[in-house]
This record gives structure tokens, C-alpha cells and sequence, in this order.
């Protein structure tokens, strides 16, 4: 599932979106293909988070840039046992939350670790990689929010 904000003016160029929520579900293997091939500019925005349930547990990575363009950003991640009703609430309040409204509902939804100010990975595959690894087998689902 995808949820973007569809452009107003039929047969005009897509504005970037201003908003967007992608959730996935199935294997490690099949959800590495989707959040992959998800387009480069949702890794460019100022905040982006990553959110992984499977049997092994869940987990939340949250990067913001402090300015649009930014190299670097800073980094929070949570784990966990369940995401709870944390995607559904990111999804309520698109597409007209602000970047203060979806940072404030994802960093409430438990105690974060700040992993500090990092470089900002360039593709999807590097934004998603590594949190990906921690949740094997079938049954995992993702879901991605940008602003």
C-alpha cells in the first residue's frame, strides 16, 4: 500500500509530494525488493522514519535533517516488542500533518536512543539495509513515512 497526495492538474508534471506513507508485508527477501525500489527522494526529504514488526520484535528509525538538503542528520531508533497502533496513527494524520506533528508522534511512541548525527545514506538501500537484517522469515512487516 501507498498512500501520496495525487497531483491537482491532470497532465501536469507531478509535484514532489509533501507527504507519503508506503507499508509492505512478507518475507525479509520480498520487503527488501519494495523498500529498495522505493524512489531516491524519499530518502532526500528532511524526516523519514523506517518501521519493522516481525517475530523477532519492532523497531522504529527516525532521521531528520535539521535543513532541507542537509548532508548529515540526526538519528533515533527504538526497539521493541510491537508497534502497536503507531502506523495507523502516522497514517491518520497524513497528509496534513506538519514535520513537528509526525516527529512528536513517532518519538512518543517509546524511549528513543539518539545514535547522533550521520551521514545521510543516498538510496533507500542504505537507508533501509541495515534495520532491515534484524527482522528474518516471513511475516514482517514495513512501513515508510516521509515529509
Amino acid at each position: 500500500m501507498t498512500v501520496v497526495p495525487s497531483s491537482s492538474t491532470a497532465g501536469a508534471p507531478a509535484r514532489p509530494a509533501t507527504a507519503e506513507f508506503h507499508a509492505f508485508s512478507g518475507s525479509d527477501n520480498a520487503l527488501a525488493r519494495h523498500l529498495f525500489a522505493l524512489p531516491r527522494d524519499l530518502v532526500e526529504r528532511t524526516l523519514w522514519a523506517l518501521l519493522l514488526q516481525s517475530h523477532d520484535g519492532a523497531g522504529v528509525l527516525v532521521q531528520e535533517r535539521a535543513a532541507p538538503g542537509d548532508s548529515v542528520a540526526r538519528v533515533h531508533s527504538w526497539t521493541g516488542e510491537d508497534l502497536g497502533s503507531l502506523p495507523a496513527r502516522l497514517l491518520d494524520l497524513l497528509p496534513t500533518a506538519s514535520q513537528q506533528e509526525l516527529r512528536a508522534a513517532l518519538l512518543h511512541h517509546g524511549d528513543y536512543v539518539d545514535l547522533g548525527t550521520v551521514l545521510c545514506p543516498p538510496t533507500p538501500r542504505g537507508a533501509f539495509g541495515h534495520p532491515l537484517k534484524l527482522h528474518t522469515g516471513a511475516g514482517v512487516r514495513a512501513y515508510v513515512v516521509a515529509r
